[in-house]
């Protein structure tokens, strides 16, 4: 294969790793359920350790051959700007819908973009008056991972520069790994909690170093060439020690910005559920590589996780009126907590509304990202841009044989 075949190839199974999250997060958000039971345990485990698995892949697919100050530019012009320019668009749309059906003002709404941006940990300091935001704040809320992306990558291009690629050994970033835990471990348990998840940045870093490095050593493609039943039993053995540790020590108060109950066990716990899923989920991913219509619809909405992100719950509002569900996404998923019952109704009218808020979310990005080519295109330098999702370039995934023309 020569190279220019090379540029526009990705590696499929990273895409539906990440489809596979964005899924998992929309349904998070969107279906209810009864705390606590199996299903609910499971969302949440999964639904939170692919927080860690997105900064993880991130790390993997990270350029390593292109300078910090163009890292910078890229991300600023191809995320930053772009994620901004979206949120401030759903807010005005949103805003519009809530005025006309919830009973919303127009202070309301300026209230809640406020505290999109600044989040409740800084705008009740503010004012006391904008208080924690309502339903169009909390169903756009989820921002606040761009914003922790935004800071990571920050610090994490020239922390890479110094420990990844040709020439940098391991013990240079075995020393930084030890540098961030000794940082994060008296940060998380004595620090006020931060907004936009800073409280907890190294972690996220450790998480991208740990796949820059992964990436140096092959990782993925080795397990490409696992075969069908260990990769089986390595899913179950893996996903088993997953679950077990949620039990144990749920990962949950970690990324919200809460004080955890075991002080620097939740920052290991964290670190080690996030290690433990990454290979049962890429072996899931390479299954369902193999179901061509299925992988196809995965490795989409992988492409664009970010774009899913900022709409999904905004556009499940809308459902919900129509559907005549009055329980919205974005406050509570467990109607017994206000007292209401979990029917079989309500289960069915989620999992639509979820269902219904994914596919919605298809032609609005696609619509959306001609819009980001049209309007960035010409900042672009030749090479292929980045996707919806902001994270990768076309020729950031391809494996390393397949950069070496074989």
């Amino acid at each position: 294969m020569s190279e220019a075949g090379t540029k526009t190839k990705r590696i499929q199974e990273l895409d539906i790793m990440k489809g596979i999250g964005i899924i998992l997060i929309a349904v998070y958000h969107i279906v209810f359920r009864s705390m606590d039971g199996i299903p609910d345990k499971t969302i949440r485990s999964l639904g939170w350790a692919f927080i860690g698995i997105f900064f993880l892949l991130s790390g993997y697919t990270c350029r390593v051959d292109i300078s910090v100050k163009e890292c910078y530019r890229r991300r600023v012009m191809n995320l930053l700007i772009p994620v901004i320019m979206l949120e401030i668009v759903l807010l005005v749309l949103g805003g519009a819908y809530c005025i006309l059906f919830h009973d919303y003002t127009t202070k309301k709404v300026l209230y809640d973009s406020v505290v999109t941006f600044l989040r409740p940990e800084i705008s009740t300091r503010i004012s006391s008056g904008w208080g924690e935001g309502g339903i169009l704040f909390y169903n756009l809320s989820p921002v606040w991972f761009i914003w922790s992306m935004a800071w990571t990558e920050l610090f994490f291009h020239p922390l890479r520069m110094l420990t990844i690629g040709k020439g940098k050994g391991t013990l240079s970033w075995v020393i930084l790994v030890f540098v961030l835990l000794v940082i994060q471990v008296p940060m998380y348990v004595f620090l006020r909690p931060a907004p936009w998840g800073l409280t907890i940045v190294p972690t996220y870093l450790l998480f991208m170093l740990i796949g820059a490095k992964l990436r140096d050593r092959k990782a993925f493609q080795r397990l490409m060439d696992v075969r069908p039943l260990p990769a089986v039993i390595a899913t179950v053995l893996c996903l088993a020690a997953h679950y077990g540790l949620f039990l144990f020590n749920g990962n949950e108060s970690y990324y919200i910005s809460k004080y955890g109950n075991r002080g620097a066990l939740d920052v290991f716990t964290v670190l080690i559920q996030v290690l433990f899923a990454t290979p049962a989920i890429y072996f899931i991913s390479r299954g369902i590589g193999r179901l061509k219509p299925l992988s196809k619809g995965f490795a989409w909405f992988g492409r664009h996780t970010l774009g899913v992100l900022l709409m999904h719950c905004i556009i499940a509002v809308v459902y919900c009126d129509l559907l005549h569900n009055y329980i919205k996404p974005g406050t509570c998923w467990y109607p017994e907590n206000i007292g209401i019952p979990l029917t079989a109704e309500i289960i069915l009218k989620s999992i639509l509304t979820c269902a219904l808020s994914l596919l919605t979310c298809i032609p609005l990005i696609s619509l959306w990202d001609k819009f980001r080519t049209w309007l960035f295109g010409r900042y672009k330098t030749g090479e292929p841009g980045l996707h919806a999702n902001g994270v990768e370039n076309e020729d950031d995934q391809r494996t390393e044989k397949r950069s070496e023309g074989i």
